[in-house]
């Protein structure tokens, strides 16, 4: 299988954390992966004729098919995929602020799950899913994103917003914001708060600070550097890490994980 991941253009840095392209034969694509959530939104592009099955880790009984592009807005699960067939993908690991003015859909209409480019239905995106499977190169396909993203970045209102400076809290606080407290402090009325960061996000503020703690809290144990920061201790950082991986701590240090993540290791060195 090869994987490509691209930085995107200098102007997109901390709106877009990458973009990626995958091409892999029928004998080389991972027969399951598990695709952990890490903060972001996603735009995925069918290269190709093909599919692969998609469901919510201990979900399995569920497994959708995908067979075209779609959007992920925001996740707050990790999700298991499977192919048996050869896969032509790529993709746009963004900030869920920018997917919201791009596709001018708020992102609670499908959250912690997928839209699909045909239910959205938008002319402009459906183009650039032709354009990117036409593309000849990975290189072109990141060109085309670049293109594509600087245009909507240009109509994005640059005002900041109470979701704008809570996400940014919860990042430097690396998931451990209080957000009621931190609501209050600022006399800011939290179901209102809720409503409008869902909208931006996908998620809540709690969903989206757990996905954040348990982000750092996996890049912590691949370096060997494990740490309890923002866990109450030890019971709950196994907990969390059960809920989001589907196995203890010392069961992935080990390698004994029946479903991999090189995929999502691999994405999640982008931010």
């Amino acid at each position: 299988m090869s994987f490509w991941r691209f930085t995107p253009d200098p102007r997109l840095r901390g709106v877009v954390a990458c973009y990626w392209v995958m091409d892999g034969a029928p004998s080389a694509v991972p027969t399951e992966e598990l695709m952990l959530p890490d903060g972001h939104s996603e735009v995925v592009f069918s290269r190709a004729r093909g599919n692969f099955e998609r469901w919510k880790l201990g979900d399995r009984m569920h497994a959708p098919r995908m067979t075209g592009s779609y959007l992920i807005g925001g996740r707050s699960h990790t999700v298991g995929t499977r192919s048996a067939g050869a896969l032509k993908l790529a993709g746009v690991k963004l900030d869920s602020r920018l997917l919201r003015a791009w596709i001018r859909t708020p992102l609670s209409d499908f959250r912690d799950n997928t839209l699909t480019f045909a239910e959205l239905g938008d002319a402009s995106l459906l183009d650039l899913e032709d354009a990117v499977a036409s593309a000849p190169s990975p290189a072109h396909v990141a060109a085309l994103f670049d293109d594509t993203l600087l245009a909507v970045l240009a109509h994005v209102d640059p005002t900041p917003t109470a979701t704008d400076a809570l996400m940014r809290q919860i990042h430097h606080d690396r998931g451990a914001t209080p957000i009621l407290r931190w609501a209050a402090e600022r006399r800011i009325d939290a179901r209102a708060l809720e409503r409008r960061f869902c909208a931006s996000t996908g998620l809540t503020p709690k969903q989206f600070a757990r996905v954040i703690r348990f982000k750092h809290a996996y890049r912590a144990l691949g370096a060997r550097a494990t740490t309890f920061d923002g866990f109450y201790d030890q019971s709950h950082f196994n907990r969390e890490f059960r809920h989001f991986t589907g196995v203890a701590p010392g069961v992935k240090l080990a390698g004994r994980m029946a479903q991999g993540t090189l995929v999502a290791d691999h994405l999640l060195e982008a931010g």
